[in-house]
């Protein structure tokens, strides 16, 4: 439990610096364009958004193209960045993934879900890992797995479609999930470069 806590004020501490540092917004941006894997993950993530508000019940090919190249872009950053992780955050992340196909099985967003998914928890396992969590690094996982969350919350708010309130409250939460999840990894990889 101690560990948890650690790990949550380490990610709110990562979310105050990456949100009051202003002197390093222009850098922020510049990493986007300079790292073109970073600044793939950010365009495939505007048209996997794009695609999920059109499309949200049916996904497209594109809007699930979209996510799954965004991720493997964030995936290659950190790679070179030296992320590995270890058998355990690999497991949790696929335990999580076979949980998330079994329970939209049934679902037209099954394969949204199996394919994005894996996508999505690879960025998130690679992000995991215990060697990035250095003074640069912090936030980076948690940027991650906001993102997973998001992805999480798209599924929920595709199972809650027609309850048209609770889909918006969703749908809020799936939004600052992936604006902070996005701010969080893009900072932390520009802060590792």
């Amino acid at each position: 439990m101690n560990d948890f806590l650690a790990r949550t004020q380490e990610g709110a501490a990562a979310l105050r610096r990456a949100v009051s540092d202003i002197s390093a917004q222009p850098q922020l941006l510049a990493s986007v364009c300079e790292e073109p894997a970073v600044g793939t993950a950010v365009l495939t993530g505007v048209i996997a958004r794009v695609e999920k508000t059109r499309r949200l019940i049916r996904p497209s090919v594109l809007g699930v193209a979209a996510v799954a190249a965004g991720h493997t872009a964030y995936a290659w950053s950190l790679y070179r960045r030296g992320a590995r992780n270890d058998a355990l955050g690999w497991g949790l992340r696929a335990a999580a993934w076979g949980a998330g196909v079994a329970a939209t099985r049934t679902q037209p967003t099954a394969a949204a879900v199996a394919v994005g998914g894996a996508a999505v928890l690879a960025t998130s396992a690679l992000a995991g890992d215990p060697a990035l969590r250095t003074d640069a690094g912090k936030g980076i996982g948690h940027g991650a797995n906001l993102l997973v969350a998001a992805e999480g919350l798209t599924a929920l708010r595709a199972a809650l479609q027609q309850r048209k309130r609770k889909a918006r409250l969703v749908r809020a939460a799936e939004a600052s999930a992936l604006v902070i999840g996005h701010l969080l990894l893009i900072d932390g990889l520009r802060r590792t470069r």
